[in-house]
């Protein structure tokens, strides 16, 4: 039996906050011209972090996906759609699940290399910034039946690089017995 091995951030309401946050800033900032231009930039400031921002780092800043004793699961972001819908709903994100069975390779991808099991203790990850959209590649990468899956590790890489590379080496060695 395989205890769940969890990669990534779970999505939370801090979107909402940090937009709102932000966006009262700018309105406050407006009201020294007038109350026009407060509305202006209050509206214009969240419309940005929620419908731009977030949306196209919503993979890297909340990129939770685990691994289950029958599959992969993560975050369903396969449309723009999809992304704005966790950021405005966190508690009802859906998740998609991918079963050993339809997995037929999987590879590690750090920046331009690729890394499989044989060769995983070779990695040397670049450090990671807290930017996300400074970020380095940093993700495994499955190989379904009819598609590919992406699942980040940057996240991980950012916060916990001691336990990374080793936890990520169980989640190979268990992939690797479940779908060979």
């Amino acid at each position: 039996m395989t205890d769940t091995i969890e990669f990534g951030k779970r999505i939370n309401h801090r979107p909402l906050f940090v937009s709102f946050i932000l966006s009262f800033l700018a309105g406050g900032l407006g009201l020294i011209v007038n109350i026009k231009i407060s509305l202006l930039s209050f509206l214009a400031v969240l419309f940005l972090l929620l419908c731009v921002y977030f949306p196209m780092n919503l993979p890297t800043l909340y990129g939770h996906w685990q691994l289950e004793n029958h599959g992969v699961s993560y975050y369903k972001m396969n449309s723009y759609r999809d992304k704005l819908k966790i950021i405005l709903f966190p508690n009802e994100a859906e998740y998609q699940f991918i079963s050993y069975s339809q997995i037929k390779d999987f590879k590690v991808i750090e920046r331009d290399q690729q890394y499989s099991l044989e060769n995983i203790l070779t990695i040397n990850p670049a450090k990671q910034s807290l930017l996300p959209w400074l970020r380095k590649p940093f993700f495994l990468k499955l190989f379904l039946n009819k598609s590919d899956a992406t699942l980040d590790l940057s996240f991980d890489q950012l916060h916990d690089p001691k336990n990374t590379l080793f936890r990520l080496s169980n989640v190979l060695e268990i992939l690797a017995k479940k779908i060979h």
